[in-house]
């Protein structure tokens, strides 16, 4: 009967099988499979490291794996382990533990509380900022001005006194002024005095800006979701802040306080959210569409001439 290491051997000419197709395989070195087939066991690892890697042979090769490590055990005079022993072993190591109450989990506690004392931190500065946006609301419409007409007013009765004065003839000139033209006289007032209605002017202005500052908002967010490439052009007060072709799984979100105006040319493939909630657009697969909104949602289209 010819040894461990010839009848590897023999096994893999028998198959047609060489070397270098084993080191291929099972990455294991050439040096350690020629040891291998001529028993020259002190040039291994020992240990499981020889049987892993007469298994690996054996099933590289077409043999049985366990008759192979078995072969190897008898020529290398090793024992395999006893079973019963090593379950021994293992049963006094624990039998000799104490058995130690586990302790309270200190650290997973810490962790629960900075995070739940972060996010009532951000949720209170979150509150804290809706509550000052709204209060700066409230003082731009408490500083709007009082209506035009009640400023123009004193304006108009001033120059028309004027007027009067201006117009009223001395004591002389009313003994001297003939009936007709003091008839004249007091029909050309009212046209005097309507130039002194300029002073108006300055009031609308006043009253225009007001306007303007009360139209301001609170913050809004503008969500755009692309469900496939399209092109789009989002301005956001007054200025572009994206422009060109996005695609998913991108996501842009867009914060202002006046206005948004969203373009896109593809409106299938698009999905725009205000405030986090989902605003439907009329237009399908490449067709354009354009929306304005404003700090309370979507703002109307306008006609259309």
């Amino acid at each position: 009967m010819s040894s461990f290491g010839e009848h590897l051997r023999q096994q893999r000419e028998m198959r047609g099988i060489s070397l270098d197709e084993i080191v291929a395989t099972t990455k294991i070195g050439r040096r350690l499979l020629v040891a291998l087939e001529e028993e020259q066991f002190d040039l291994l690892p020992g240990g499981i490291f020889n049987k892993s890697y007469v298994r690996a042979y054996a099933k590289c090769v077409g043999i049985n794996e366990d008759e192979a490590v078995a072969e190897y055990l008898e020529a290398a005079n090793e024992t395999p382990p006893d079973t019963r022993v090593i379950a021994n072993q293992h049963a006094s190591i624990h039998s000799d533990r104490r058995h130690e109450p586990a302790g309270f989990p200190l650290v997973p506690v810490l962790v629960l509380l900075v995070v739940a004392a972060g996010g009532v931190g951000g949720w209170k500065v979150y509150h804290d900022r809706q509550r000052e946006g709204q209060q700066q609301a409230a003082q731009a419409k408490q500083a709007e001005p009082a209506p035009a007409p009640s400023q123009t007013a004193p304006v108009s009765n001033t120059g028309a006194s004027e007027n009067d004065r201006a117009a009223a003839p001395t004591q002389g000139e009313r003994q001297s002024t003939s009936p007709g033209a003091a008839s004249l006289q007091t029909a050309s007032s009212p046209r005097e005095r309507t130039p002194k209605a300029a002073p108006a002017e300055p009031a609308r202005a006043s009253e225009a800006s007001a306007t303007s500052e009360a139209t301001a908002g609170a913050p809004f967010e503008i969500t755009v979701r692309p469900k496939d490439r399209a092109w789009v052009s989002i301005k956001a007060d007054g200025n572009y802040v994206v422009r060109g072709i996005i695609k998913p799984p991108e996501v842009r979100t867009i914060h202002a306080v006046n206005e948004v105006v969203f373009y896109t040319g593809n409106a299938g493939a698009v999905e725009v959210a205000f405030d986090g909630k989902n605003v439907p657009l009329s237009g399908g697969p490449n067709a354009e569409e354009v929306m304005v909104f404003g700090s309370h949602g979507l703002l109307p289209k306008a006609p259309t001439q």
